[in-house]
C-alpha cells in the first residue's frame, strides 16, 4: 500500500483508508492552537484506540446474530382414532383347561421318604401306591403294642379260673367275701387291659399304614413336591393329583361383562385355540365374588363336557358367549404400555398433539389384537406404534392422517 506525507503531519504517519476515516476516524474540530503535527499524533491514538472498541462489539453483534434458538423435536407416530363396536361374534374370552378337581396329597405322619413311585403325568388308580415314609418307629410301636395285649391276655387267662373257683367256694364259705371280691375285680381289670392293648394295637397298625401314602380314586398326578430323602411333616403336601371326574374351562372375565351379563347357569362353547375346530359345550357353575387385585377381572369356572384326551390340562381355550356384548375398542397390541404396573395407551389431544398417557381395562388377548373394555372414549387417536420412546406431553407428527383401522 502506499502512503502520502503532507507537510503538516510527522514523519512516519500512515493515513488510513478514507471509508474507515468517515466511519470510524470522526475528525474533531478544536480551537485549540497546538501545532498541526502534535494535533495529528494525538488524533491517531485516540481514533486507533476507539476503531478497536467499535471494531470487537460489531463482531460480538455479529456472532450473537449467527446463534439460533432451540427447536422443539417432534416425533412422529402412526396413530388410530377409537370407533368402539359391538363384537360381531359375541363375547369371547381365553382361559385354560383345568382339573375339575384338584387334590393334594400328604402324608398323616412326619417322617423321612424313602420312596416315590410315581412320576409327574402318571395315571393312578384307587389303592395304588404313591409315596412311602420310613417305618422303623412305626414298626417298633406295633411290636410293643402287641407284647403288652399278649400280656394283659395271659392275665385274663389266669385271672379267670380264679374267679371261676372263688364262685365255687364263696356259697360253702370256704372264701371270705374279700378274697372273692378280690378275684372279681381282678379279673375285671384283666379284661379291661386286654381291651385297652387291643386299641394300641389297632392305633399302632394304623401308624404303620400311614407310612404308605396310598390313592383315594382315580386321577393324574400333576405335580410332584417332594422327593426321596426328604423329611416332611405331617400334612404337608408331597403330591398333587387332579381327580378323574371332569375337567374345567377357567376364565377372567372383565368386569363389565361379569356384572351386567354373566350369572351361573349360562353354557357357552369352547374351543382350543391351537384347534379351533375342537370344540365342547360348558356350563358357568362359579363366579368369584370379589376381582383379582391385580388383573381386576372375576375368576370364572365352567365345567366342560370334554375328556382329556379332547382337551389337555393346562391348554388354551376360548369361550364364546351368545349373548349382546357391549361396543368394545379393537387395538393392535403394539399400542400397549404400562402405567404403575398396569395398561395404558399414548393419547393424542388433537388441538396441541401432545401426547399423554391414559390407564385401560383389558377385555381380553387375541392372536392380532387387544380388545379394550374401558376406558378409552370415541373419537379419541391413540398411538399405534413408538409407545416406548414417548414421555408425556411430547409434541408428535401423524405419519398417516388416515384412520388405519386395527
Amino acid at each position: 500500500m502506499q502512503t502520502r506525507h503532507t507537510g503538516s503531519e510527522g514523519a512516519g504517519y500512515v493515513q488510513p483508508p478514507s471509508f474507515l476515516t468517515t466511519i470510524f476516524h470522526p475528525v474533531p474540530h478544536s480551537k485549540d492552537s497546538a501545532p498541526s503535527g502534535q494535533r495529528s499524533t494525538a488524533a491517531v491514538k485516540k481514533t486507533g484506540s476507539a476503531s478497536g472498541l467499535i471494531l470487537l462489539c460489531l463482531l460480538l453483534l455479529l456472532s450473537a446474530c449467527h446463534k439460533k434458538a432451540a427447536v422443539e423435536e417432534v416425533r412422529p407416530v402412526r396413530s388410530v382414532i377409537v370407533e368402539p363396536a359391538p363384537d360381531a361374534n359375541g363375547e369371547v374370552v381365553t382361559g385354560q383347561v383345568a382339573a375339575h378337581r384338584s387334590i393334594n396329597l400328604a402324608f398323616r405322619l412326619p417322617g423321612k421318604v424313602v420312596e416315590r413311585t410315581v412320576l409327574a403325568g402318571s395315571v393312578v388308580h384307587a389303592g395304588d401306591l404313591l409315596a412311602r415314609l420310613d417305618d422303623a418307629v412305626p414298626q417298633q410301636t406295633l411290636r410293643t403294642a402287641l407284647a403288652e395285649n399278649a400280656t394283659a391276655r395271659a392275665a385274663l387267662e389266669q385271672a379267670a379260673p380264679l374267679k371261676q373257683r372263688a364262685a365255687a367256694l364263696l356259697p360253702v364259705q370256704a372264701i371270705s367275701r374279700n378274697d372273692y371280691d378280690d378275684a372279681v375285680r381282678r379279673y375285671k381289670t384283666a379284661q379291661d387291659q386286654v381291651q385297652a392293648t387291643q386299641a394300641q394295637v389297632r392305633v399302632a397298625q394304623e401308624q404303620l399304614g400311614y407310612t404308605r401314602l396310598v390313592t383315594a380314586e382315580d386321577g393324574i398326578v400333576t405335580d410332584r413336591l417332594v422327593e426321596a430323602g426328604e423329611v416332611v411333616a405331617a400334612g404337608q403336601p408331597v403330591l398333587r393329583m387332579a381327580a378323574d371326574d371332569g375337567l374345567d374351562a377357567q376364565f377372567d372375565m372383565p368386569e363389565a361383562l361379569a356384572q351386567s351379563r354373566l350369572t351361573v347357569g349360562i353354557t357357552m362353547k369352547v374351543c382350543l385355540d391351537a384347534a379351533p375346530v375342537v370344540c365342547a359345550p360348558a356350563a358357568i357353575y362359579e363366579i368369584a365374588p370379589d376381582t383379582d387385585p391385580l388383573t381386576r377381572t372375576y375368576h370364572t369356572k365352567a365345567l366342560l363336557h370334554a375328556t382329556r384326551d379332547m382337551m389337555p390340562l393346562g391348554a388354551v381355550v376360548t369361550g364364546h358367549l351368545s349373548m349382546p356384548s357391549a361396543p368394545t375398542v379393537h387395538l393392535p397390541p403394539a399400542a400397549l404400555t404400562t402405567q404403575d404396573g398396569r395398561p395404558a395407551v399414548w393419547i393424542i389431544a388433537p388441538d396441541t398433539l401432545r401426547v399423554s398417557q391414559r390407564p385401560v381395562t383389558i377385555a381380553r388377548y387375541g392372536t392380532d389384537d387387544v380388545v379394550i373394555a374401558s376406558g378409552l372414549n370415541d373419537g379419541e387417536r391413540v398411538v399405534t406404534a413408538g409407545v416406548q420412546a414417548l414421555y408425556p406431553q411430547e409434541k408428535v407428527s401423524l405419519l398417516d392422517e388416515a384412520d388405519v383401522r386395527p
